[in-house]
């Protein structure tokens, strides 16, 4: 039997046109494969164009946004998949767009709504939002409770893992936290 409706296809949340697909297909061979970052953007925009509830479209559109230093955008793509599918991939790409727009308390709402939606077996973003929310507690003076969630992480999350960033936030946060206790007992306030 001929398809002969095949200009889209179904699944089992909505109907998408069948170019998006193909759209989709050739932006990721030409962001991951040749590096050609525009193209892939362009390619993308015309995709989501076509089909706006194209999930794997619109995450890689907001994840080339975020790349290309569009971050607003990339914040809004990434908000627009949460409503509709809120995994740990999107609500952590949400988290890292706040760190940058340095509101650090929804950076860390959404580090922890990721953390809630992650699987056992995901170490690798298990490590970027754990670094996103010591980044945003450390932005946001609350060293200790960085601190604790650094420490906390090292039982967590593989160790290869963690030495990505453990010899940048464990060094500054013990300095900071010195800090703050030389500053307690000293009796000295910062003006």
């Amino acid at each position: 039997m001929q398809n002969f409706n095949a200009k889209i296809y179904h699944t089992k949340e909505k109907i998408i046109n069948i170019r998006s697909e193909i759209l989709f297909r050739e932006a990721e061979d030409d962001f991951y494969y040749f590096n050609k970052i525009n193209k892939a953007y362009k390619k993308l925009l015309k995709a989501v164009e076509l089909t706006p509830n194209h999930i794997k479209s619109v995450l890689l559109l907001a994840d080339i946004c975020f790349i290309k230093g569009k971050i607003e955008k990339a914040l809004n793509l990434y908000l627009s998949i949460s409503k509709i599918k809120p995994d740990a991939k999107v609500l952590g790409g949400a988290a890292a767009c706040y760190n940058m727009l340095n509101n650090y308390e929804k950076a860390l709402y959404f580090c922890d709504k990721a953390l809630l939606n992650l699987k056992p077996s995901n170490f690798e973003i298990t490590a970027q939002i754990t670094e996103i929310k010591i980044n945003a507690l450390f932005n946001l003076k609350h060293f200790k409770q960085a601190y604790q969630i650094f420490v906390h992480s090292q039982n967590l999350i593989n160790q290869n893992n963690l030495k990505l960033f453990y010899n940048i936030n464990y060094e500054l946060l013990s300095k900071k936290i010195n800090i703050q206790e030389r500053l307690r007992h000293s009796q000295l306030k910062i003006v």
